[in-house]
Order: C-alpha cells, then structure tokens, then sequence
C-alpha cells in the first residue's frame, strides 16, 4: 500500500490562521524556530489519530493572542487530501466550543469542544471516521514508518519483538540443525515447552536437587548415632564356617585359574586387535571430518566479509551517485546566479522623473507663488530627483553583493561535495579491492574441501590388512581351545550358595538391632546418589540450553541484520557469569545510536530501519523529519516514500518547497 499527502488545509490551528500546503514526492518546510513547522505535522497526526506529533492526547491547538490568552469563538478546522494507492481521499475534522448558557443567568459558558468528521464530504460518526482510517493502515504502524525516531525511542522489549517477525518461520528444529551432534538431545523437550520454560524449569530442579544433597548427610549421620553394638557370638561362629567353606571352593577356582587366563588371554587379544582396526578408521575419519569442519568454519567467515564488502561498496556507490547529483545542482544554480548579476550589472539608471510647472501655481487663487516659495519647491524637487537616483544604486549594488555572497557559497558547498565525492571513490575502491581478494581466498579453500573425500578408506593400508590377518588366525585358534568353563560354572554356582547362606547369616547379625538403621542408612546413601544424578542431568539441561540460545542468536541475527542496509542490531548479549540473555540494541558502524552518534546519523538511521519496516508490512506513508537541517542529501538512503523535511533556516516566515 502506499499512502501519500497531496494537500492540507489548515484553519485556526495553533500558530495557523488559514494555510494551504501543497506536497510533492519531496517537501522542504523552512523557517526559523517557532514559526510553525511542527504545527504541521500536529495538525496532519490531530487530523487522523487525535494526538500530536509527539503521541499526545492533550496538546495546546487552539490559536493564542498576542497575551498569551486562549482565543475562543473560532472553529478549529484541518482538511488532509490523501491518495492511497492511486485513490484520493479527503479527510476533515471540525472542532466547535460548547458555548452553554445557563437558566437563570446572562452569560454563557465553555462546556468543552465538539468535533465533526467527514470522509469525501460525508459526515460521519467518530466511532465510524475511526474505523476508515484504521482501515488504511493502523496508528501504531503509521507512526513506526513516518516518524524516523519512533522505533528507536521505544523500550528494547518493543524493538525486539518487531524485530522478530523479520524472521518468521524459525522452528527450534531448524535451530537444532546447526548443531545436531549437541542439541539434538532437546528436540523432544523443545516439543513440548519453549526454551525459557525449560531453563526455569532446569534451574529450579536444580536448585532443590543442591539444596537436598546438603540435609540428606546430616540425616545419615543422625541414624548412625543411634545404632548399638549387640553381641551374637554364635551367628559370628557360625559366619567363620561358611567363609572357610567358601574360600575352599575359591582355591579350586584358582586352580581353574590358569586354564581360564590362557583362554581370557588369547580371547583378549582378539578384542583387543578389533579395537585397534576400530580406532584407526576412526581416527583417519576423524582428521578428515576436522579438516572438513575447519575449512568450512573458513568459508563461512569469508562469506560473512563477503556481505560486509558488499553492504558497503552499495553505500559508497550511493554515496557517488547522491554527490554527483548534489553538485550538479550547485552547478546549475550557480549559473543561474551569473545570469542574474549580468542582467543586474547591465541596468543604469534612467530619470522619469518630471518637474510639474503647475505645482508653482497657487490652486486656490491662480496666482503664481512668491519667488521665494517657487525657488523652494524647486528645490525640493532636485532633492527628490537625487535620493530616488541614490536609492536606485543602493538597491543595485546591493543585489550585486548578494548575487555575488550567493555565488560564492555554492562555490565553496561545490568544493566540499566534489571533497566527499573524492572520499567516497577512494573508499568504493578500497572496499572493492578487499572484495576480490576475500572472493579469491574463499575460492582455494572451496577447491581444497571439494578435494576431501566424504569417507576414507584404509583397507588397504599395509599396518591395517596385517591386523585384520592376525585376527582370522586368533579366531581360528579359539574355535579350538577349552576355556574350562564347565566346571568354574560349577564351582560357581556352589559358591553363591553358600555365600546367601553367608548372607542370611550376616544379615541375621545385623538385624539384632541395628538392621532397620542400616537400610535406612543405605536408603538414604541411594537417594544421594540418585539426586547426584539428577543434578548431573539438570546441569547438562541448562548447558544444552545455553548452546541453543547461542545457535538461534547466531541465526536469528543473521536474518534480521540482512534486512537492514546502514543500520546493525545487537540482539544478544553475554552476561559476565556467561549466561546468554536477549537484548536489542541498534548501531552504526558499532556505535550504539544512543551513545555517540549525532542528531543527523540518528535520522539516517531511522529512515534505513524506515525502509525495512516498511518492506514487511508492505505499506509506505510520507516521512515527517524533523532538524532535517542536520542532514545532507548524499548520506539519506534511498526511499521509496514520500519525504518532508522540516528544516530550521533564516526565513522569518513559513517557506515551503515541493518538487515531484
């Protein structure tokens, strides 16, 4: 959609008696302070939305006299003429004073104002003249593209979450993408709750998981205070006979022993010669797939000073361009000024002044004058004849001087465009220069990772086919040998039946008294454990968290910056613990907009984000700049929409310039 200003027509507004403004593609306001300039945008924003430039509701309109006193009786009218994609549209809103006079006294009274509102000429209801301008493009929106220091005034919460939908469509799979090997692990998570969600969720766990691995020792140790001794001599007999017993069954195991480590030995051997065929087709992978990833990690941050270059040869072209134009417009008025001083300089003076023989006549009478009066207005004749000659010169010479003055300054307005013509050529130069060297590098690195193989292969390595042959051979063996394995199941199965007889035994020992204290004891060392692992787990959420939030920033502000040609935006920030939290912050060159920069680079920054915003909604509206002064024709990007600038000049009274 594009909307844009064809007329106001003002009546009665602040500073305004009756004013007609006609607007181009590109409007100059120029005046002195106070004289008017953003009376006219209070009046076009009271029109539409019923607040004043600044977003106020409650703002001075009516006109003062020269007391400062309120002037009342007058009816308060702003007529705005739009076009709305080829469509013109006339908007009028009417305020009237509720004069009430009341019974029983003679004077009237101020009961507040009314206003009216027609849309074409047709009345309508505000509820109704409301919803029609909504209709066209919403006020929190109009605002956002018409003012250039609206989106940047905002909270930084406001700004990001408008920034966001510059980069719709970014699922956490598409996140977890770029990391697979690591965040892969939270895709069922992030199914289910937002990333924020889980963190809260992950510290909270965490912090009760810590603050119990601190009271459960406190509660063994009570428990082991309460345990008594309590004598069982019999079942301690009785505990000696079995563990002879089984250390018997254990000397002939050991004699098993040797048979069984042979076997083990050679069994071992084999895994062994199988991990290392393992670990060396890992390894040689695993130097490929880093040489891969660095070489990747290489081009990614030529491609990234490849769109740095490019963003800036576009600028610095755009800056020659805007120049070039700028002072080939100097030019031209410079030649307009040589014509006026030749016309000027060529005019003399010629006297058209006639003396009139009558004025020597007395009108009453007819009588002539006396000679004395006669030769005084003679006299003042010739005085006359010379102060109108002497104007005349005055006023020539002055026009000379002026011409001259004006000449000169676009003289010197042309000499500092043709110095910043200069700077710009010689930057554009530089910048493309870095291109082509940054193109070539990234290009023997692509040919050098095109020339990886996706896989290598070592079959045919001496060291690796030698081992696979060792390991045909120790198989071979094994198939033959006898690991004794019968008879150690035998004595092994008697073994653990007398070692539960142990069991019962001892456990008859301990719940004497103290067998209800010992399973609580080894209760609450299993809970420790248990919140150990817990902890373990809530520590790796919150790491993995962190690598996501790190992944969607690099992502994330990828995206939105791309959208943007002058201005950055920092939308992430590491605290000094390392934790990663969002933020918004605007920049240029990286200094922050709100830091160092000046009042016209904040403009400049204002139309870019302008330009971008209105991209995404697909809507332009004229742009109001205030202190346009403060900026330059060749620094302001180029926009789409309709611009008016208001500037502060000399101009004692309101000038306006318009050109399409």
């Amino acid at each position: 959609m594009i909307i844009k200003i064809k007329k106001m027509h003002i009546e009665n507004f602040k500073k305004f008696n009756v004013a007609d403004i006609e607007f181009g593609n590109v409007t100059k306001v120029l005046g002195q302070n106070a004289i008017g300039k953003t009376s006219i945008v209070d009046a076009f924003m009271w029109c539409l939305f019923d607040k004043n430039s600044h977003g106020d509701t409650k703002f001075q309109i009516r006109p003062l006299d020269f007391n400062g006193k309120q002037i009342d009786h007058v009816e308060i009218k702003v007529i705005v003429t739009l076009e709305v994609d080829g469509r013109v549209i006339t908007l009028q809103k009417l305020q009237k004073q509720n004069w009430v006079k009341k019974r029983g006294t003679l004077t009237e009274t101020l009961q507040g104002n009314v206003n009216f509102f027609e849309v074409d000429g047709i009345p309508k209801k505000e509820k109704d003249y409301k919803e029609f301008i909504s209709g066209i493009v919403g006020e929190e929106l109009f605002k956002l593209i018409t003012n250039p220091m609206e989106f940047v005034n905002r909270k930084w919460q406001e700004q990001r979450k408008e920034l966001m939908k510059l980069a719709p469509g970014i699922g956490n799979e598409d996140i977890i993408a770029t990391n697979p090997n690591v965040l892969q692990e939270l895709a069922l998570a992030l199914s289910l709750h937002s990333p924020e969600d889980l963190q809260t969720k992950a510290k909270k766990a965490l912090s009760e998981y810590k603050k119990q691995q601190t009271e459960i020792p406190a509660r063994i140790d009570e428990v082991r205070k309460s345990m008594t001794d309590i004598d069982v001599a019999e079942l301690e007999l009785q505990r000696n006979v079995l563990k002879e017993q089984i250390a018997e069954v254990e000397k002939s195991e050991e004699d098993m022993t040797v048979q069984y480590e042979k076997y083990q030995k050679e069994t071992d051997d084999l895994m062994d010669m199988k991990f290392k065929l393992s670990d060396m087709e890992r390894k040689a992978n695993e130097e490929n797939n880093a040489a891969k990833r660095k070489y990747e990690e290489q081009i990614a941050d030529f491609d990234a000073d490849i769109s740095s270059f490019k963003r800036k040869i576009e600028i610095y072209q755009q800056n020659i361009i805007d120049a070039k134009g700028t002072i080939s417009a100097y030019e031209k008025k410079r030649g307009a000024l040589l014509n006026d001083w030749q016309e000027e300089n060529a005019k003399t003076y010629v006297d058209t002044l006639q003396f009139d023989e009558s004025s020597l006549t007395c009108p009453m009478c007819g009588q002539s004058y006396p000679n004395d009066k006669i030769e005084q207005i003679k006299a003042d004749f010739e005085e006359k004849k010379i102060d109108i000659k002497a104007k005349w010169e005055k006023d020539h010479n002055d026009t000379l001087e002026r011409i001259v003055a004006d000449g000169n300054r676009y003289k010197t307005l042309i000499e500092q465009m043709q110095g910043r013509l200069k700077d710009a050529k010689a930057k554009l130069a530089t910048e493309q220069d870095n291109l082509q060297s940054v193109e070539v590098e990234k290009k023997k690195i692509e040919d050098v990772l095109a020339s990886l193989p996706d896989k290598i292969d070592i079959s045919d390595a001496e060291e690796y086919k030698k081992i696979a042959s060792q390991i045909e051979e120790k198989e071979k063996v094994l198939k033959t040998a006898n690991s004794g394995a019968e008879m150690r199941q035998q004595l092994r199965v008697k073994k653990n039946g007398l070692k539960e007889e142990l069991l019962i035994v001892e456990k008859q020992i301990a719940s004497a008294d103290n067998s209800a204290k010992e399973e609580r004891i080894e209760e609450l060392q299993q809970e420790m454990r248990n919140i150990a692992d817990k902890v373990s787990e809530q520590e790796k959420m919150l790491y993995l968290l962190e690598e996501f939030t790190k992944a969607k920033m690099t992502v994330v502000s990828k995206i939105v910056n791309e959208k943007f040609g002058i201005v950055n935006w920092k939308l992430f920030d590491k605290q000094v613990n390392g934790a990663i939290v969002e933020c918004c912050e605007c920049t240029i060159d990286g200094i922050g907009i709100n830091k160092d920069l000046n009042n016209g680079h904040r403009i400049v920054a204002g139309l870019d984000i302008i330009n971008t915003l209105s991209k995404l909604y697909d809507v332009t509206a004229p742009i109001f700049i205030d202190n346009a002064e403060a900026v330059n024709d060749f620094n302001i990007p180029k926009m789409d929409a309709q611009m008016i600038l208001l500037s502060v000049s000399d101009d004692k009274e309101l000038k306006v310039e318009s050109e399409d």
